[in-house]
This record gives structure tokens, C-alpha cells and sequence, in this order.
């Protein structure tokens, strides 16, 4: 199975291709949408080749989420601990957007290996905002605690209008996801699909990964959840993250695939979806070509050669024919 990239290709790109020249004055404007409607916008500009505006926005948030200046709880600081003077955030963003960024290209360091692990960090973006909540459970639950100023049951957005849950505890931390898709097709694929994938975490091999279980109603985790929210008509999924799961750089794989989880699935579904596509024209061809094999063959008319005809000749004429 296929884990999407933390990085925004697109973005990665951009920078890579920038620093190529870092003194070519390039005017740059343009916008980028990944999945889950997270949109980029990077300028730059002449008259500051240097200087990079970043522009991101997130899903639009249900309800029960709260954001903080637009942005998720935490997400300030962690913007602060992973770019440190090499970004400055200006206050109020860009319209239609939740955070703007100025990037100074000319701080990054001399070092090359240095360098690039700072551009994939900008390129993950995403995941520095969105996955600071998820972030600082996390690191508290490593500790064996509980992170303060937090909730019962903390709700984050993944997707617009869509949530899923933690519970955060001292000794474990339960994430909760309800599953919802539009399409019939991907709802009966992404529900067979799951129950596969809670049998597969019961296989020998795979002892050390999460709990994972899969119900078609709401489990009591989410019994304070708002109505609304805990409709799925895929059902809903529940890991449960122990302290060993986040050691050292485990932290950083768990944030991205918890923050990513349903797109995961859905990936897959489209795959599935695809793959039976092609399994099923690969098959009427065949039975295509069966049907012209046993249709039976025409047989074409033999060429008739041309009537002689035959005259009866009488004795007299014989004899005649004879003398000549």
C-alpha cells in the first residue's frame, strides 16, 4: 500500500527550481490545490528576488472546530519551531486564506544536505499547521501525560467540513475517524476495504502496529460528539496510540498518516475502483473475441466455368462433315 508524501511536490519544485538562479530577478505568481482543498499560493517578485510570499488554505472547518487567528491551536508555534527567522508571518494573511508567509530565501544555510531538509520542510507546510494539534498530544502522551488547556475530546478538520476526534489520556490517546464518502460505488469499496484492513492488523507481522477497529455505529468515544458529526455511511474507525508508538522519530510518521488517514483510504478506493475498471473491459474483450471466433464462416460460390453446349448432329451431316 501507497503512504502520500508529506512534501507538496509542487512547492518542492518551485523552491528548487528558484535557488537554481537565487539571483535572477523572476516575476511568479501562481496557485496550487492538493487533495482535501488545501490550497498555495507563492509569489515572487522583481524587485525582491530573495523574498517568497507563501499563501495556504485549509479546509473549511465544521462547527465544532475552533480556530485560533484561522489557524488550528499550536500552529503559530509550530510554524515558529520548524522555520525559525527564516519566515515571518504577517498578520492579518492574504483574503481568502489562513496563513501568509514571508520566506527570506537568503537565510537558509550554505550546507546542501541542510538546505534541502529545510525546502521539504516548507513543502510541508501542510503538515506543520494542520498536524500541530495532533503534534502536541502526541508529545505529551510520550511523556506519559496529558497536555494541558486540552479537551475531553478534541475535534480537527481533515477535510472541508469533516472532523475526526482524539481522546486524549495519559496513557493512551484514541483517534477516532468517521468515514464518509458521496459516491454508492465508494462507500461499498472503502467498507469492505476497512474490515480488511482491521483482519490485516490481527496477522502475526504486524503486532507492534496500533489497535485498529472498525464498527458501522458510533463508538462511546464519541458519545459528547455533536449529532451531526457522527454520521458515516462507511462506518468509523478507531486507532489507539500508546507511548511506544510515538519514541523519537515515530512522532513525526504517526502525525502525518493520523492527519492523512482518510485520503489514504480513499486513495486506495479509487485504485481498487480503477483496477476493476480495467478487469472487466480486459474481460469483455476476451469474451469479444470468443463470440467472433465462434461465429461460423461464409462460404464463398465456387466459380462455375462457362456452359458448353453440345449439337446433335445428324447422319447426313456426319458423312457431310466427313467428306470436307
Amino acid at each position: 500500500m501507497i503512504l502520500l508524501p508529506s512534501p507538496s511536490r509542487f512547492l518542492l519544485q518551485i523552491l528548487q527550481s528558484r535557488l537554481q538562479n537565487p539571483e535572477k530577478a523572476v516575476e511568479l505568481d501562481c496557485h496550487s490545490v492538493e487533495f482535501d482543498d488545501v490550497r498555495y499560493h507563492i509569489q515572487f517578485s522583481v524587485k525582491n528576488p530573495q523574498s517568497m510570499l507563501l499563501s495556504v488554505s485549509l479546509p473549511t472547518p465544521p462547527p465544532e472546530i475552533v480556530f485560533f487567528s484561522g489557524l488550528p491551536f499550536g500552529a503559530i508555534e509550530a510554524i515558529k519551531g520548524a522555520y525559525g527567522v527564516l519566515v515571518q508571518i504577517l498578520d492579518p494573511p492574504k483574503d481568502g486564506y489562513n496563513l501568509t508567509m514571508k520566506l527570506n530565501l537568503s537565510k537558509l544555510p550554505p550546507d546542501e544536505e541542510q538546505r534541502h531538509a529545510l525546502l521539504v520542510k516548507i513543502a510541508s507546510v501542510r503538515e506543520v499547521v494542520l498536524g500541530a494539534p495532533i503534534r502536541i498530544i502526541l508529545k505529551h502522551l510520550a511523556s506519559r501525560k496529558v497536555a494541558p488547556d486540552v479537551d475531553r475530546l478534541v475535534a480537527l478538520v481533515h477535510r472541508p467540513n469533516e472532523s475526526f476526534f482524539l481522546v486524549p489520556q495519559a496513557e493512551k490517546v484514541t483517534i477516532v475517524y468517521p468515514m464518509r464518502f458521496k459516491d454508492s460505488v465508494d462507500v461499498v469499496l472503502a467498507t469492505s476495504f476497512l474490515q480488511e484492513f482491521v483482519e490485516a492488523r490481527r496477522t502475526a507481522g504486524l503486532n507492534n502496529a496500533p489497535p485498529c477497529q472498525w464498527s458501522s455505529s458510533p463508538p462511546m468515544e464519541l458519545r459528547e460528539a455533536p449529532s451531526h458529526s457522527v454520521t458515516a455511511n462507511a462506518g468509523f474507525v478507531t486507532f489507539v496510540i500508546s507511548p511506544r508508538h510515538v519514541e523519537g522519530r515515530k512522532l513525526d510518521r504517526v502525525v502525518w498518516s493520523l492527519l492523512t488517514f482518510h485520503a489514504y483510504v480513499s486513495y486506495h478506493v479509487k485504485c481498487s475502483e480503477g483496477f476493476m475498471h480495467t478487469r472487466m473491459r480486459r474481460r469483455v474483450e476476451s469474451l469479444i473475441q470468443v463470440l467472433d471466433r465462434a461465429k461460423p464462416e461464409v462460404e464463398k460460390p465456387k466459380k462455375s466455368s462457362p456452359r458448353r453446349s453440345f449439337k446433335r448432329l445428324s447422319l447426313k451431316d456426319a458423312h457431310a462433315n466427313s467428306n470436307s
